[in-house]
């Protein structure tokens, strides 16, 4: 008799308990689909781009983690091994040019990978991603000097523009090696960083709006907006609310959120979108959108404001419904659709807003 009445209740279960989330499949055939575009030569996806390519490492820790899966820990040593010695090109000798440790001539792209080998090493524990980490932060030091009052550059050789997204990178990459450490250097630079840069003007508190940079006066550039801008000042301020507990902090990362899922970075059914169609497009601007997903994802988890959450999964329904390829089995440029054609960056990018998804959902 007890067996009668068991039985029922495991089969309810089976059917009630094991919820599987709508994206689950769409985010692993994506996945595979990106592994299998990677260059196995060089250890990164060569035709996203090298910046690129550290998010796309970035996307493969972030699916890792959500699984709960340590499958792909082979892939990402592999790209720490074969990529930390990456052939740039040929100087006019003939003599190939490499960079070292992820260490190249743009202060941005340097803290993507920084940012990518901290949280690889979260996963993984593996102290040689820290490592890099620690050696890469140290070049992105020497970005610092007191024009405009402090900030570090974007490019050097020679340095050039001071702008927001290699200081909020910057500011990012102090205070999770501060996290990841507990050295106070790292928390001294992330303090110095951030109060410098809410005196620039880039963050524009009448509309909430990132700036992407300032002019030769100093001044902030005006009506340059990118959603990658939004996305990484958002992750800096709530940093810097569980790194000080003031809720100014969290207060200004609500209000660019707010602008930015409210504003021209979206359409009219609210599908995150770039203020100019030709930057979905663009080398750079493929990866944008991705990187906001990621790190709107980090302040919802701080607030929980359903609004956000909202956000991710009606992007993640507008892609898996206009911007998904069955025969290619991955995502394309426009999140509002339509799929126009492979491409390893938007791929990688559409993939972040599918994974905070599936992690909402699972």
């Amino acid at each position: 008799m007890k067996h009668f009445m068991i039985l029922p209740l495991l089969t309810l279960c089976l059917t009630t308990c094991n919820k599987t989330s709508p994206y689950k499949e769409y985010m692993e055939n994506s996945m595979q689909t990106s592994i299998r575009w990677r260059d196995n030569t060089t250890g990164i996806w060569e035709t996203a781009g090298w910046w690129n390519s550290a998010n796309l490492l970035t996307t493969v820790i972030r699916y890792s983690e959500v699984k709960k899966s340590d499958d792909l820990y082979p892939l990402i040593d592999d790209i720490y091994t074969k990529a930390k010695h990456y052939q740039t090109g040929i100087d006019s000798t003939g003599t190939p040019t490499y960079c070292n440790n992820f260490i190249n001539d743009y202060y941005d792209d340097e803290a993507w990978w920084a940012l990518a080998w901290i949280e690889a090493h979260k996963i993984t524990k593996q102290k040689k991603y820290l490592d890099m980490a620690k050696t890469i932060f140290d070049d992105l030091t020497t970005g610092w000097d007191e024009t405009c009052n402090g900030g570090i550059y974007w490019k050097k050789n020679p340095l050039h523009y001071k702008n927001s997204i290699a200081n909020n990178l910057f500011s990012l990459t102090a205070i999770r090696l501060y996290k990841a450490t507990k050295e106070n250097k790292y928390a001294e630079w992330f303090e110095k960083n951030v109060n410098w840069y809410l005196q620039t003007g880039m963050i524009n508190t009448t509309t909430y709006q990132v700036e992407d940079g300032t002019n030769e006066n100093c001044e902030p550039n005006r009506n340059q907006h990118y959603t990658y801008n939004q996305g990484v000042a958002i992750a800096v301020l709530t940093e810097a609310y569980l790194h000080n507990n003031e809720k100014q902090y969290l207060e200004l990362a609500g209000k660019i959120a707010q602008s930015t899922i409210t504003s021209q970075l979206v359409t009219q059914e609210g599908i995150l979108r770039e203020m100019r169609p030709e930057i979905d497009k663009s080398n750079d601007g493929v990866q944008f959108k991705g990187i906001f997903i990621r790190h709107i994802s980090l302040l919802y988890h701080i607030t929980k404001d359903p609004v956000y959450k909202n956000f991710i999964i009606k992007n993640a329904e507008s892609i898996t419904t206009t911007n998904y390829d069955k025969t290619s089995k991955s995502f394309s440029y426009h999140w509002h659709g339509p799929y126009i054609e492979p491409n390893a960056a938007a791929n990688s990018s559409a993939l972040e807003c599918i994974i905070e998804a599936y992690d909402l959902t699972k």
